[in-house]
């Protein structure tokens, strides 16, 4: 058989391969201004019914409970063996006898608190978002959160809160704003504010936390109105710190 196709084949696929390294994994850039000039200030209400319904892909996500084990008193208690005096224990293979042992299982990201708890914080749109653009900061507010980011800034954040460390990158990715959260290989959230239509602001986030699959979710805000904006800031969902 001549080899000499395969060959072709493969060297083909390696320069396909690195046609797509050259040409980036399709993440997001962090620039230091948007590709042409756009204003995401402003005050703005979510529109619920122009919005996915954010509660309900969180309940889908929360994975089920397990079965819990059974009570360690009503297992059987196997024969350890006979006991060896030249090892101090029993049985001849240095007190390991019938005897397994339990491996630790990898806590979930969610760490000590619930899976739903987690995931309402990162993943339920504020009902007001008040957004304040100037050439080097970009700030989000909602109730009582506050998170202000410099554009294309060369040094990631890092922070800790309750749900553990992570670090964040935020800037222009064409006329988007994005911020991408990591704290490694449990979470990485990707958020992005845009402007679209009939004078919308569009937040999508893209969520991904180890054992469950990826969430995505798009929320659609307006402007407030007057009355709106004199009245006092609606709760938003708990906050998990800065992002």
């Amino acid at each position: 058989m001549n080899p000499a196709p395969r060959a072709a084949e493969r060297r083909a696929a390696v320069g396909c391969a690195l046609a797509l390294v050259v040409a980036g994994c399709g993440g997001p850039s962090f620039e230091r201004a948007p590709r042409s000039a756009v204003d995401l200030g402003g005050h703005w209400m979510l529109e619920p019914t122009a919005s996915d319904d954010a509660l309900a892909i969180i309940r889908a996500s929360i994975p089920k409970p397990r079965p819990r084990p059974a009570d360690a008193s009503t297992m059987p208690i196997s024969d350890p063996g006979p006991v060896d005096p030249r090892r101090g224990g029993r049985g001849g293979g240095g007190g390991g006898g019938n005897v397994t042992a339990q491996q630790a299982a990898t806590p979930p990201a969610w760490g000590r608190n619930s899976a739903g708890d987690f995931l309402r914080a990162f993943a339920m749109p504020a009902t007001r978002l008040d957004v304040v653009e100037q050439p080097d900061l970009v700030t989000f507010a909602q109730a009582e959160r506050r998170r202000s980011f410099t554009p294309g800034d060369d040094e990631p954040l890092s922070f800790t809160d309750r749900f553990g460390s992570r670090t964040v990158r935020a800037g222009w990715d064409g006329q988007a704003f994005v911020v991408q959260s990591s704290d490694g290989s449990r979470l990485h959230v990707l958020e992005r504010y845009e402007r679209v239509a009939n004078d919308r602001l569009r937040y999508s986030l893209e969520l991904s936390v180890q054992g469950l699959r990826t969430m995505k979710i798009h929320s659609i805000y307006r402007r407030a109105t007057e009355a709106e904006l004199a009245a006092p800031p609606p709760d938003g969902p708990p906050a998990p710190g800065p992002r």
